[in-house]
C-alpha cells in the first residue's frame, strides 16, 4: 500500500517534512546525539545538572534573552540578519585561518595589509560596530548617573 492510500495529503506532507528533518539531523550528527541523550536520558541530564559550566552557559543565555528584551521590536530583524551574516563570516573566516600560520607584521605590514579590498571591508564592518557600540555605551552611562 502506497503512502498516499495510508494518509490523507496533509499527513502524508508531514511525514515528508519529517523524514526531511531527520535527514538533516542525521547529516549534522545531531541525530546521533539526540538518539545517545533519549537512551540515558537520566544520566544525561544528571551530568548537565552537576557541569559548571552549563550554569554559566545558562547565565549567558539569560543575559542575551534581558538584553533582547530592552532592543526596539522594530530591530529584530536587523539584528537577526546581522548576527546571522557576521557569525557565518566570522566562522567561515575561522575556518580558512590557521592560527599556526598568521604572521608577524609590523607598522609596514599593516600599510600593506590596508591595501586589500577583504581587510578594508572587514576593518569598515569592525569600525561601524564600534562607533554603534560607542554610541550605546555612551547612552548607558547618560541613563546610570541620573
Amino acid at each position: 500500500m502506497a503512502v498516499e492510500e495510508r494518509f490523507n495529503e496533509e499527513e502524508a506532507q508531514a511525514l515528508k517534512e519529517l523524514v526531511e528533518v531527520a535527514v538533516e539531523l542525521k547529516k549534522t550528527g545531531l541525530l546521533g546525539m539526540l538518539k545517545d541523550f533519549l537512551s540515558d536520558s537520566e544520566g544525561a541530564f544528571s551530568a548537565i545538572l552537576v557541569d559548571p559550566s552549563t550554569f554559566r552557559l545558562l547565565a549567558l543565555i539569560a543575559a542575551v534573552l534581558e538584553a533582547s528584551r530592552k532592543i526596539d521590536g522594530s530591530q529584530v530583524a536587523g539584528v537577526k540578519n546581522c548576527v546571522e551574516n557576521a557569525f557565518y563570516c566570522l566562522l567561515d573566516g575561522m575556518a580558512k585561518t590557521d592560527p599556526a600560520k598568521a604572521e608577524r607584521r609590523g607598522l609596514m605590514g599593516l600599510m600593506s595589509a590596508l591595501r586589500d579590498p577583504d581587510v578594508q571591508k572587514g576593518l569598515g564592518f569592525v569600525m561601524a560596530l564600534a562607533k554603534n557600540l560607542g554610541a550605546c555605551l555612551r547612552k548607558l552611562e547618560g541613563s546610570t548617573k541620573s
